[in-house]
């Protein structure tokens, strides 16, 4: 009797690949254990923003993120950095208190910026390095941002760098942090019963600082998109965009760069708008 050898071919799981204009590019699975997120947001990568339905889009005009200014405005020029160049503005000292506490001069120089725009008067409260944290199901994730500036039911989150460079590609630049950060925001302030917001919808606004580039952020974040993370990952119904200002393209990819004299203008006036926003709040 003549005996057969079946051979079954298996095949094993692989990677998917999808084309780009740039090229093939490696498309990761979601994932699909809360346990396997990172204990703090600054570990967050692509693949933990995406599995909480995180994503991105441009915002072309800074009116998509922050309502203009009325034209009987009065902007303090003073605040204008004019012709300085980085090392001018690494050179700035202040007798400040809160400044005292900081260990980076740019860090030092933010807070100074801040501080004359009045950020740390009433009625708003600037906090050193808060702590802010998400859970999803019973994983606990934290994040600490630089600064929270915070009047009654509105928080601004506030974030940086020192250098450029200390960027990687493998968290998107910082885009994968700053999007833990800001859902941490959110979550603490929809959970806060002092807040006027206790478990409501949140709007959070936000900004990166880098070096001497500013970004900023708008996210809007739902009731349900809250509640559904009480059992793990949200479902694909509920998603979170987070508008960024300028857009990512070439020239502002790190923001905007205030020892740029038209630059310096423009966040500036950004600044004014979020404190008209928080006042009106």
């Amino acid at each position: 009797m003549n005996s057969h050898l079946s051979l079954r071919r298996k095949f094993l799981p692989t990677k998917v690949f999808y084309k780009s204009k740039s090229g093939l590019k490696f498309r990761q699975d979601k994932l699909k254990d809360p346990n396997k997120l990172p204990d703090n947001a600054s570990s967050f990568k692509q693949i933990h923003r995406e599995a909480l339905n995180l994503y991105y889009n441009n915002a072309h005009s800074a009116n998509e993120i922050l309502d203009p200014l009325p034209d009987n405005y009065k902007i303090n020029n003073n605040l204008l950095i004019g012709n300085f160049t980085r090392d001018n503005l690494l050179l700035a000292e202040s007798e400040n208190p809160i400044l005292k506490k900081l260990n980076s001069r740019t860090e030092r120089n933010l807070a100074k910026y801040l501080n004359k725009l009045e950020f740390n008067e009433e009625p708003f409260l600037m906090s050193l390095q808060p702590d802010f944290s998400f859970t999803v199901s019973e994983k606990d994730i934290s994040a600490k941002v630089k600064f929270s500036i915070v009047k009654e039911n509105v928080i601004l989150c506030i974030d940086g760098d020192k250098h450029v460079h200390s960027l990687r590609p493998k968290t998107e630049h910082g885009k994968s942090q700053i999007s833990a950060e800001i859902l941490a925001c959110a979550f603490t302030n929809f959970y806060n019963i002092r807040s006027s917001r206790f478990k409501m919808d949140q709007t959070i606004h936000a900004m990166r600082v880098v070096g001497t580039r500013f970004t900023f952020y708008k996210a809007f974040l739902s009731r349900d998109y809250f509640e559904s993370l009480k059992h793990g990952f949200p479902p694909e119904n509920l998603t979170a965009t987070i508008f960024r200002f300028p857009p990512s393209d070439n020239i502002t990819f790190y923001g905007y760069d205030y020892v740029d004299k038209d630059h310096s203008r423009l966040i500036l006036d950004l600044l004014f708008r979020l404190k008209e926003y928080m006042l009106k709040a």
